[in-house]
């Protein structure tokens, strides 16, 4: 993790811990080293944040390439966003994201491919369950709960994230329904996480 990246982390947690209250459940599951797909259910356009405020590990993001202009650049490369040419289509954002977990690197992934403002599962994309497949990398799930109101916080109000144990995409899946269907168990598991923490 670079030193620029890993001070920010820890700036952003001390905020998030003063203001919301934050909480880490299962930081201890997220492997360390090699290819790694974080998925986790998206609510807010600032999810992608909160997701590397949970995982001890640097999270690479695409992103179209219009949104990297001169004065952002850095600021998205130090968060791990690189540009995706979405005019190429879907294989060209393919290849990009099999080249980085090739190189060891984690990868971060909305299962459900859009934001989602209920709280139950939407409809999974495959690409989650083809990136594994391709790539040889587990996935782990990750769940980013409500952000807490201020009355909440009064109330005693957290704002908490889940992190699942490591999941590994069988050998051998062949076409889309067997990857939508790989892609359901995951984000089901994403779902499941808060309710398999109280139950603890």
């Amino acid at each position: 993790m670079p030193p620029g990246y890993g001070l920010l982390r820890r700036l952003v947690l001390l905020v998030a811990w003063v203001v919301w209250g934050f909480v880490i459940h299962g930081e201890e599951k997220v492997p360390r080293e090699g290819p790694l797909i974080v998925a986790a259910n998206h609510r807010r356009f600032f999810d992608p944040l909160f997701v590397c405020m949970a995982v001890p590990r640097r999270i690479q993001w695409m992103a179209k390439k219009e949104i990297f202009i001169p004065p952002l650049r850095p600021v998205f490369r130090l968060l791990g966003a690189f540009p995706v040419d979405r005019s190429g289509g879907g294989h060209s954002a393919l290849r990009v994201a099999l080249k980085h977990l090739a190189a060891g690197k984690a990868l971060g992934i909305f299962p459900e491919g859009t934001r989602r403002r209920r709280e139950d599962a939407g409809a999974a994309k495959s690409g989650v369950a083809l990136l594994a497949s391709r790539s040889g990398a587990r996935i782990v799930p990750v769940y980013i709960g409500p952000v807490p109101s201020l009355l909440g916080r009064l109330r005693g109000e957290r704002f908490r994230a889940y992190i699942g144990d490591a999941i590994t995409i069988p050998e051998g899946l062949k076409g889309r329904e067997e990857f939508q269907g790989a892609a359901r168990e995951v984000l089901q598991k994403i779902y499941e996480l808060p309710r398999e923490e109280v139950e603890r």
